[in-house]
């Protein structure tokens, strides 16, 4: 039976596993290592790869995952791809194998994060501590992405307390389970133990790699030494992890692991290395060899790079000054090929379709891809950033022309993150508050992806040398809590009027979860004025009205929601809230009536109609609506207090007592006043 034929990816792979040159030592170690038994006091679990942009270590990294494979070891790995830990341990499955549990659970987690963030009633600090990883990684911890600074800023250990307790109680209300806001808030502590239970299955030894760690360690950092130190559930004796990224281990966080550690230090290339590496690649000749070492400074990726176009005679090497990326460019005799080059350089990462944008066509996406500084990663092939900027300053500078049309193209058909990047690439500071506008949008679907619009104009603004849009860009960057952050682009006024009024309806919003009324009520009206007939500012201002009490003057703005979003549950809820405070209760009941028609889960609501059938002494409908909303969500407190107070009024005090107690369990140290009702409730 003849073989299957190979893909382009696989003699991609096959190229860049090919002969390793310049790093024996450590690709020595690492494999002898594995040959070790796992009782040796000599076996390593742990390699710390570390050294500066360029170096090799994710060449390294490969060729490590590459060893373990031989070796009979499931391999996953994690890049810089992944933005939380979630989308890492994701990542690491996709390698590993078939994770059925790991999978269902994790979907789980992504539609309780999707409501949540949508929710417009989320406490100010929700989606925010969440991105975290979870509460244990939220605490205390400062993380820096390079080229962005500090974007996760140390948390006061109290303060944060008291916001997961708020969290934690506003999760028992959303959610309809305690495994489910046990996996919401500590995600960690759920999706690993379902993806060790799933890698059990495999009885193969683990090799985990993760790479560009100086940009995931904030979130995966307390995690790795968790799962060492078994909280998350055994790993197979044999396993080995390898941690590679620009700064080594922390040796405070991870001093307990340094008998089991192995650190591998990476320096540009040696003489001898860099000669070697070169005669591998058929590069022989003494002036072609210095040309190469003097450009490069011997780093490895640029070796690589310079090495690749194999000058075959000394008249080739001409004039050594310029950078490398020049010199590469110099040396290909393909002009194609030497435009395909440069034009890959502009979107920040492609695939096929995007390439054929950028480059016009795909004639030479083939060799392009068996260049050593292009990767397949996760989201897409991507240049080495040490490339990349270099052939963007080269770009830029020879064909200004091209650089903004070809930017432009990119735009025309991405998606809308891309499409900012690129017209900020083209046009500078004139693209920026249309970026902006694409922010603030984002912000208003779902607040996290905040996170991804602002390290974009941040490296907008450095690809495309525009020092005003990376002074933007850094200034968004600093803002870490959603409030500054929508507080900086309510005051833009280079922003449309309807960006700014959205804006400052979401800071409404945030001011008013964080009972701050009266300057949320003052966002509110502010974006009333700047946008008059977008009537969800309307009835936001009606709700925050009626949550400070001023019912009757949030009637008219209620009214106005509910003719204009007549299938909208929320709309109805509010007014009819607002009914039942002014005492109309049989007009309240319609609305919540209609509320629940339109969502029948809706537990607020039901919550909202009970109260007011208690009110008019209907109690065993009252009851039955508690029973509901309870059943939907078993930590629902505001049911079972209530609950137990018209349990306790019709008599039933031994149900009336198991309500409390159920709510001292829930509510902690805030039950105490549970407490003393449920003394009350015994000693009578």
């Amino acid at each position: 039976m003849s073989e299957r034929p190979l893909t382009l990816q696989e003699l991609i792979r096959r190229r860049q596993a090919g002969e390793f040159v310049g790093r024996e030592r450590q690709l020595a170690l690492f494999e002898e290592n594995l040959r070790l038994p796992v009782d040796d006091p000599r076996r390593r679990f742990l390699f710390s790869v570390h050294g500066a942009a360029g170096i090799g270590k994710s060449f390294l990294v490969r060729q490590f995952r590459r060893v373990a494979t031989d070796h009979g070891f499931a391999t996953g790995q994690v890049d810089e791809s992944a933005y939380d830990l979630p989308s890492a341990l994701e990542a690491l499955a996709a390698g590993l194998g078939p994770c059925k549990e790991f999978t269902k659970r994790l979907t789980a987690y992504r539609q309780h994060r999707q409501n949540l963030d949508a929710d417009p009633t989320a406490p100010e600090g929700l989606s925010s501590l969440l991105t975290r990883g979870t509460v244990k990684i939220g605490l205390g911890v400062a993380g820096e992405v390079p080229g962005l600074g500090a974007i996760t800023k140390p948390i006061d250990a109290k303060a944060a307390a008291e916001e997961i307790d708020k969290l934690r109680v506003f999760l028992t209300r959303k959610l309809r389970n305690h495994n489910d806001v046990q996996l919401v808030m500590s995600p960690a502590e759920v999706l690993t133990p379902a993806l060790l239970r799933d890698l059990t299955s495999l009885r193969k030894p683990l090799a985990l790699f993760f790479d560009t760690y100086e940009r995931t360690s904030p979130f995966l950092d307390q995690w790795l030494r968790d799962l060492l130190a078994g909280e998350h559930g055994t790993l197979p004796p044999e396993a080995v992890l390898v941690v590679a990224g620009q700064h080594p281990l922390d040796l405070n966080r991870w001093g307990d692991y340094l008998g089991i550690r192995a650190d591998l230090p990476l320096d540009v290339f040696t003489d001898a290395e860099a000669r070697g590496f070169l005669t591998s690649r058929g590069v022989s000749d003494e002036r072609v060899v210095e040309v190469i070492l003097s450009l490069s400074g011997k780093l490895p990726v640029l070796v690589a790079m310079l090495a690749e176009a194999r000058p075959a005679e000394v008249s080739e090497v001409g004039d050594p000054s310029g950078s490398a990326v020049e010199r590469f460019l110099k040396w290909e005799p393909d002009p194609a090929r030497r435009t395909a080059a440069l034009h890959g350089a502009l979107p920040r990462r492609f695939s096929s379709e995007v390439f054929a944008v950028a480059a016009g066509s795909t004639d030479h996406l083939p060799w392009l891809l068996q260049q050593p500084f292009v990767t397949e990663q996760a989201d897409g092939y991507r240049y080495h950033d040490v490339v990349r900027s270099q052939m963007l300053r080269v770009l830029r500078r020879r064909e200004p022309g091209e650089w903004r049309k070809r930017h432009l193209a990119l735009a025309a058909d991405a998606p809308d993150l891309e499409k900012a990047y690129h017209r900020l690439c083209a046009n500078g500071a004139a693209a920026l508050p249309e970026a902006l506008v694409g922010l603030v949008e984002a912000f208003a679907v779902r607040r996290s992806l905040s996170r991804q619009w602002v390290p974009m104009i941040v490296q907008a603004g450095r690809d495309a040398d525009a020092p005003e849009v990376l002074r933007r860009g850094t200034e968004l960057a600093e803002a870490v809590p959603y409030l500054d952050l929508i507080g900086l682009l309510v005051d833009d006024h280079s922003l449309p009027a309807a960006t700014r009024a959205l804006a400052h309806s979401e800071r409404g919003v945030l001011r008013r979860a964080d009972r701050h009324f009266d300057i949320a009520l003052a966002d509110l009206e502010a974006a009333i004025d700047l946008a008059p007939g977008v009537v969800t500012y309307i009835g936001e201002r009606g709700e925050t009205l009626r949550r400070m009490g001023r019912h009757a003057e949030a009637m008219p703005d209620l009214d106005r929601l509910v003719a204009a979003k007549p299938d909208d549950a929320w709309a109805w809820g509010c007014r009819g809230a607002t009914l039942q405070a002014l005492e109309r209760f049989e007009e309240a009941l319609g609305d919540l009536d209609q509320a629940i028609e339109l969502r029948p889960t809706y537990i607020w609501a039901l919550g909202t109609r009970a109260e007011t059938l208690r009110r008019m002494d209907r109690l065993p409908e009252a009851l039955a609506d508690f029973d509901r909303a309870i059943d939907l969500d078993p930590h629902y407190l505001y049911g079972l207090v209530n609950r137990a107070v018209i349990l306790f009024t019709v008599g039933e005090r031994d149900r009336a007592a198991d309500d409390l107690a159920r709510v001292i369990e829930i509510d902690g140290e805030d039950g105490d006043w549970a407490r003393q009702l449920l003394d009350a409730i015994r000693d009578r």
